[in-house]
C-alpha cells in the first residue's frame, strides 16, 4: 500500500486531472457500449456492465497505465454471429459463459508469457480484418438506420442483397433521427464539446422522438429491456462451453492482439513500454470478472483509449473513475436507456465503424509487396463471407504463413574474399566450388526448417574438378539448426569429402553449439569455431586452419 503522503500528494496534485478524464471516458464509453451490445445482440445494459467491471478491474490489473479495456467492435461482432448462427436459447447466459472462458485463456496466456506470440500477426492482415469489420457493421446497422428491426445476416455480401428489397418498408422518421444522430457526431466532434458528441447525440435524439411524439421510430425498450442497478453475480453453465469454445478462442486471440499492437502505440508516463504479459493477465482478470458480472467480452480499445489521453489522464485512476461514473449514471438513469432511438444507435455506430477504414493503412499494405496485398485482400473478403470467428484464424494463419515463407525467401549467402588489408569484402556466390581452395560463404538469416532448402539452393554443389575445397560457413547471428539443418550439413560435409574436401562452420552461437552437442553431432564436425565478441575473429581462425589443413594434405600427397 502507498503510504500517506504519496495519496495526499496525488489527491492534491493529478486526482482531479483522473477525475475529469474518467467523467470525459465514462460520457463517451456509454454510447459506444450500448451500441457494442446492440451489435451482439444484447440489451445495452450488458455493455454498460462491461464499462464498469472489466474497465476497472482491468486498471487496477494491467501493465499499461493509460489503456482502457471496454467492449469493441469487432468483438461485438463476433459475439453476434453466435446468435446469427441460431444460438438463441438463454443467448445472454452462453454471452457470460463466453466472456469468462475468453478470460481463462487470456490469463492462461498472460501467466504462460505468451504475449509475445502476437507479435507474429502482420499489419496488413490486421488491416484487411478491421476494415472488413468496419464494412460489416456498416452493412448490418443499416436495417436500424432505415427503421427495420431485422438483424444483419452476419455476411456483409448477404446483407448488401437483402438489404435494397426491404426499401418499400423504410421508416423516414426513422431515418431522419439515424441521419441526425449522424450530423450531431460530425460537428460535434469539430468543437470543444467533441468527447461527448455522442452522448449529447442520443440525448437530442432521443428528446426529438418523445417531443414529437413519433410512434414509429423503435426504441431500445422496443426490443429489449434495461433493468435497473448494478450487474448482479451470474455464475456459468459449463454446459455452454463445447459450443462456444472456438468462439472464444477467436475472442481471445482478436482481443489480445488488439490490446498488444494499442500498447505498443501508448508508452508509459515515463516513455518506457507495458509489460505486455502482466497486460495479457490483467485483460484475463477483467473479463474473468466481467463473465461473473454480465458483461461482454472486452479488450484494448484504440477510441476509449485514445479520449482517456486526450482528457489529459495522469494514470490508471482515470478508468477506475470512468468505471465508478458509469456505474453511477446507470443506477440514476437506467430506465432512460430504454427511450434511446435504435436508429441514433446505428447512426453512432456507422459513424464508429467508418474510421475502422483506414485509406492510408490500406493503400500502405497495398504497396508494400505482393505478399502484403494478397494477405491483406484474402482477410477482407474472408470477414464478408465466413463468420468472423474463422476470419481471426484465417488471418492468423495467413500471417504465420507469411512470417515463414517471408523468412525462408530472406535467407542470403555472400561470399567473403580476404582482401590485401586484411579486411573482407562481399561477392556473389559462385556457380562451382575452386578446387583446392578455401571459400568463404557467409549466411544471413534463419536457418530453421523452412530455410534449409532455399539453404541447399543457394550453396555451389560439388564438382569434379573442386576437389580438396575446404567451405566455412559463417554463421553469425544464428540461433537455431534444428534437426532438418543439422542433416543438410552433414550431407554436404559428405559430399565435400567424397572429394577430398571439408566443412568448417565458423562464428557458431552457443546455442547451436548445444544442439550439436545434445544430437551427438558435433564429432564429426570437428573443428567448431564458435562466435567471439570480436567480429570475424572465428572466421580468421578457420582461414588459418583451413589453409594449414591443405598444405598438409598437400605435402602428404606429395
Amino acid at each position: 500500500m502507498p503510504d500517506k503522503p504519496a495519496i495526499l500528494n496525488y489527491l492534491r496534485r493529478n486526482c482531479l486531472a483522473d477525475l475529469l478524464a474518467g467523467a470525459s471516458g465514462a460520457a463517451a464509453g456509454v454510447p459506444m457500449a450500448m451500441g457494442f451490445a446492440i451489435i451482439a445482440g444484447l440489451s445495452p445494459v450488458y455493455g454498460l456492465y462491461a464499462i464498469i467491471v472489466a474497465t476497472i478491474v482491468a486498471a487496477l490489473t494491467t501493465s499499461s497505465v493509460f489503456l482502457t479495456v471496454s467492449p469493441t467492435n469487432a468483438l461485438a461482432l463476433i459475439v453476434g454471429s453466435m446468435l446469427v448462427a441460431g444460438v438463441e436459447a438463454d443467448f445472454p447466459g452462453r454471452v457470460f459463459t463466453l466472456t469468462l472462458l475468453v478470460g481463462i485463456l487470456q490469463l492462461a496466456l498472460g501467466l504462460a508469457r505468451a504475449g509475445n506470440l502476437f507479435r507474429f500477426v502482420s499489419n496488413a492482415v490486421m488491416t484487411g480484418f478491421v476494415s472488413g469489420a468496419g464494412l460489416l457493421i456498416i452493412i448490418n446497422q443499416l436495417p436500424a438506420l432505415t427503421g427495420l428491426a431485422s438483424r444483419g445476416s452476419g455476411n456483409a455480401l448477404g446483407g448488401m442483397a437483402t438489404w435494397p428489397q426491404a426499401l418499400g418498408q423504410l421508416e423516414v422518421q426513422s431515418l431522419f433521427v439515424g441521419l441526425l444522430s449522424v450530423g450531431l457526431v460530425i460537428l460535434l466532434k469539430r468543437t470543444r464539446a467533441k468527447l461527448l458528441a455522442m452522448l449529447l447525440a442520443l440525448i437530442v435524439s432521443s428528446a426529438l422522438v418523445a417531443l414529437a411524439g413519433w410512434h414509429g421510430v423503435l426504441l431500445t425498450g422496443d426490443l429489449m429491456t434495461v433493468p435497473a442497478g448494478l450487474p448482479k453475480l451470474v455464475l456459468p453453465n459449463p454446459a455452454y462451453v463445447p459450443d462456444i469454445a472456438l468462439v472464444a478462442v477467436a475472442i481471445a486471440l482478436l482481443a489480445s492482439l488488439q490490446s498488444a499492437g494499442l500498447t505498443r502505440m501508448v508508452p508509459q508516463p515515463d516513455g518506457s513500454q507495458s509489460n505486455v504479459h502482466r497486460d495479457l493477465t490483467g485483460q484475463g482478470l477483467a473479463n474473468i470478472a466481467g463473465g461473473l458480472f454480465q458483461g461482454l467480452p472486452s479488450g484494448g480499445s484504440l477510441s476509449r483509449t485514445a479520449i482517456n489521453l486526450s482528457a489529459g489522464a495522469h494514470g490508471r485512476m482515470a478508468n477506475v473513475f470512468s468505471g465508478l461514473f458509469v456505474a453511477a449514471i446507470l443506477l440514476v438513469l437506467g430506465p432512460l436507456v430504454e427511450r434511446i432511438p435504435l436508429a441514433a444507435l446505428a447512426g453512432q455506430l456507422i459513424v464508429a465503424a467508418t474510421s475502422l477504414i483506414r485509406p492510408d493503412a490500406l493503400r500502405m499494405a497495398w504497396r508494400v509487396s505482393v505478399a502484403s496485398r494478397s494477405a491483406m485482400v484474402v482477410t477482407f473478403m474472408s470477414t464478408l463471407l465466413f463468420p468472423l470467428e474463422y476470419s481471426v484464424y484465417i488471418g492468423v494463419f495467413l500471417s504465420l504463413l507469411l512470417y515463414v515463407w517471408t523468412s525462408a525467401s530472406n535467407l542470403q549467402i555472400r561470399r567473403l574474399v580476404e582482401t590485401g588489408d586484411g579486411q573482407f569484402r562481399e561477392e556473389g556466390v559462385p556457380d562451382e566450388l575452386p578446387g583446392n581452395e578455401v571459400i568463404i560463404f557467409s549466411v544471413a538469416g534463419n536457418l530453421y526448417f523452412a530455410a534449409v532448402s532455399r539453404l541447399e539452393d543457394l550453396l555451389p554443389v560439388p564438382a569434379t574438378n573442386s576437389g580438396g575445397s575446404v567451405v566455412i560457413l559463417r554463421l553469425r547471428d544464428n540461433q537455431y539448426l534444428g534437426s532438418t539443418g543439422i542433416s543438410f550439413l552433414r550431407e554436404y560435409a559428405r559430399k565435400l569429402e567424397a572429394g577430398g574436401g571439408r566443412l568448417l562452420l565458423a562464428a557458431v552461437s552457443q546455442d547451436v553449439l548445444r544442439q550439436l552437442d545434445r544430437t551427438g553431432e558435433a564429432d564429426w564436425l570437428e573443428p567448431v569455431f564458435p562466435a567471439e565478441d570480436v567480429v570475424f575473429a572465428s572466421t580468421r581462425r578457420a582461414l588459418a586452419w583451413a589453409r594449414d589443413w591443405l598444405k598438409l594434405k598437400e605435402s602428404e600427397s606429395a
